[in-house]
């Protein structure tokens, strides 16, 4: 079975085990900060996790993200209201919500603004997997528009577009990665940025080879655990 198929049996399922608080701001403070130190977040990206019907923490506007601390992850509701204080949370808070609506399996949404993967959109070249771990991201859909998600409609229009995948390309803007929890959304978010590099690299001196269907299927088999997942966000955080 794919993860696409995985997925859409996962939507049919009622979302009842939500994440931990505690750990899910511990685990974003981490991701945001890892994130930054591999240039795949800048000043402007947002990680956020589901931890009830109505509550989604994600890091402060305001916050800055090479030093994020746990004191700037703040709880919203699922429209962006605050609910622990005033301090507004980014912009384009309906990138996360409208996801979360649409998508009762994803737990954790991740919004980037790397460098690699956006040349890919920028040109309208199509992101191929040409390592390993590259294959987990799947068939990317790209989002025809450079423009923020900062309304209710556009985060509407990207959830429908990302469909029932673990991401998606926003042309000349970044990518939006989700998963079933914060070190899921991660790892994968650096897996995409990392086979995007390798991709746009190698295009500089020849044609990328791109694995096969079946080398692909045998990727997803051996390499979507919760373990490998855990090893790549090990690494990460030995950097911290």
């Amino acid at each position: 079975m794919g993860i696409v198929e995985e997925a859409h049996q996962l939507k049919e399922q009622k979302v009842t085990d939500f994440l931990s608080e505690a750990q899910a701001r511990r685990e974003l403070t981490d991701a945001i900060r890892m994130l930054e130190r591999a240039n795949v977040v800048d000043y402007n990206g947002h990680f956020s996790a589901r931890v009830g019907e109505n509550r989604v923490l994600i890091n402060s506007g305001p916050s800055v993200r090479g030093a994020l601390q746990e004191s700037d992850i703040i709880a919203i509701d699922m429209d962006g209201k605050p609910l622990d204080g005033n301090i507004p949370p980014p912009l384009e808070f309906h990138l996360h919500t409208e996801i979360y609506r649409a998508r009762p399996d994803v737990m954790s949404v991740v919004h980037t603004h790397p460098r690699w993967s956006t040349y890919l959109s920028m040109t309208g070249t199509k992101y191929q997997p040409v390592f390993a771990q590259g294959v987990l991201l799947g068939d990317i859909p790209l989002f025809d528009s450079p423009n923020s998600i900062n309304t209710k409609p556009m985060g509407e229009a990207l959830a429908k577009a990302m469909g029932q995948g673990p991401s998606i390309l926003l042309k000349s803007h970044g990518v939006t990665v989700v998963g079933s929890d914060v070190v899921e959304a991660f790892t994968l978010a650096v897996y995409l940025e990392e086979n995007s590099e390798r991709q746009y690299m190698a295009m500089q001196i020849g044609k990328p080879y791109v694995f096969s269907k079946e080398e692909q299927e045998l990727c997803r088999q051996k390499l979507w655990t919760r373990s490998l997942f855990k090893k790549t966000w090990d690494h990460y955080r030995s950097k911290l």
